[in-house]
């Protein structure tokens, strides 16, 4: 893992475009970046193409002059999937260009740098919404193609994945090439979810999901076990559009509160214009939005996340199960409403631990984990767990079963503990055939991923095939060793 670093005292900070005319070590600006989780680090060279064009021309510098390149979208990888291996970055954000969207098809073509609240906002009036969404709106799309992202539906209807018709790749050679889900599946499997390391996604065309208002029907249930977690969560299934639960990981039954949603069917319940997406400026009707940062300085610490954690519990406990309607974005992104609650983890920021084990062994293994870091002294302040299906992306962290995202607030003093702590948890998690997410891992080691990824080295097939000069890599892909046979 790196420390965070300090940038010379003469750079400039802005992010210039590189020319066509440029190799390319010029026109590029350093900046000190991060994972999401900000407990990741590295010093980049940035550059920022303003038109697939350019960004042709970048590509081809970069295989002319023998140079490497890593894709960064909005940089909402938790850890270094959207870091440089070797100090070069190509930010795609400026790439925002965005077709109609298709009123029989429900399809729509974007660049790689719309974001997903750019799409959910220009779909939404319109009656569509994303078909997959994560748990935050700010990822880029060509992000969310690179890493397959799924939701809290990801047991119905698979990741992202499964709803792009087509793709355009740009490849290390310079050339471009339609990728169609069904002509070119092979491809497109690899591609999709293989972390930006085959070549750059230019355009992606999507089916969005046809719905009738802007609301959902929300049910929440405390349960006091993890076994009863995920027996509910297995029991909704069949009857809920999402599903997603929070699991208490200081209490040693793992319990926890499920949520269940599903879409209101009734047009007149109305709430499809965009200001019916947006949160109220207080939270619970009391809190105003712009002092929230400061009751989370307050929350933080061990003591006061365990109180917090049982709090919240409680709190559902006594409700009982309950009802109530709530907007899309609400139910989805509801952290991106709320300013600075990243600061709760301190200036160390945090790793994030997502395992998925198959269904058989989700119970037990999940439940290991969670007394794993108990014992550690390293509890986790956040966890949810959520059901999925498997797919047949090559590089897919699907499985059937479950899977348990574990948030850990990262110092100087425990880092290293926690990095001992997560190579743990790796190894119960292969030991039960299960994988983890290239999006949130920053802390996995070469043998983890070779023993949970059986499509890894047909992955390293068409590496070679379509980079040969390994143009295309990361961070992650050189902590990885994703592609040492």
């Amino acid at each position: 893992m790196h420390a965070v670093l300090a940038l010379p005292a003469d750079v400039d900070l802005t992010v210039r475009s590189f020319g066509a005319d440029c190799s390319i070590s010029d026109g590029a600006e350093w900046h000190a970046l991060s994972g999401w989780g900000e407990s990741t680090h590295r010093l980049a060279r940035v550059v920022r193409p303003t038109s697939v064009e350019e960004l042709g021309s970048v590509v081809e510098a970069a295989s002319r002059d023998g140079a490497q390149l890593t894709l960064r979208g909005a940089g909402r990888s938790y850890g270094d999937a959207a870091l440089p291996a070797e100090r070069r970055i190509i930010d795609l954000r400026a790439l925002r260009a965005m077709s109609s969207l298709d009123p029989e098809a429900g399809t729509i073509t974007v660049a790689p740098g719309v974001t997903i609240e750019d799409l959910w906002r220009a779909v939404v009036p319109q009656g569509w919404w994303p078909p997959v969404v994560p748990g935050t709106m700010r990822p880029t799309v060509g992000g969310c193609v690179a890493m397959n992202v799924h939701g809290k539906n990801q047991y119905a209807v698979g990741p992202i994945g499964e709803h792009i018709e087509a793709f355009e790749l740009l490849l290390a050679d310079g050339s471009r090439r339609v990728v169609h889900h069904d002509r070119d599946a092979d491809l497109f499997r690899a591609v999709v979810g293989g972390a930006g390391l085959l070549g750059i996604v230019t355009s992606v065309t999507l089916r969005m999901r046809r719905v009738a208002c802007g609301l959902l029907d929300v049910t929440a249930r405390a349960c006091s076990s993890l076994a009863e977690v995920a027996a509910d969560l297995e029991a909704r299934r069949a009857t809920s559009d999402y599903l997603v639960a929070w699991i208490d990981a200081f209490d040693v039954a793992g319990r926890g509160v499920v949520h269940a949603a599903t879409h209101v069917t009734d047009a007149a319940a109305g709430a499809l214009d965009l200001a019916a997406q947006d949160l109220p400026d207080r939270l619970f009707g009391i809190m105003p939005r712009t002092r929230v940062a400061t009751l989370i300085g307050l929350c933080s610490g061990p003591h006061r996340m365990r109180a917090i954690n049982a709090l919240k519990f409680r709190s559902a406990a006594l409700r009982g199960e309950h009802s109530f309607r709530q907007a899309h974005a609400a139910f989805h992104f509801l952290l991106d409403y709320v300013p600075g609650w990243k600061a709760i983890y301190g200036a160390g920021g945090m790793f994030q631990h997502q395992s998925f084990v198959p269904l058989a062994a989700s119970v037990e293994t999940h439940s290991a984990l969670l007394a794993l870091c108990r014992k550690s002294g390293l509890v986790p302040w956040l966890s949810v767990y959520k059901r999925h299906r498997p797919d047949a992306f090559l590089l897919s962290h699907n499985v059937d079963g479950f899977s348990l995202a574990l948030d850990f607030r990262v110092t100087s003093e425990n880092r290293e503990q926690l990095l001992r702590l997560c190579h743990e948890l790796d190894a119960i998690v292969v030991a039960a055939g299960g994988r983890f997410y290239f999006a949130k891992d920053a802390t996995a080691e070469p043998a983890t991923l070779c023993a949970a990824y059986p499509g890894l080295a047909r992955f390293r097939e068409w590496k070679h095939d379509l980079d040969p000069g390994g143009v295309f890599t990361s961070a992650l892909a050189e902590r990885l060793g994703i592609f040492r046979a």
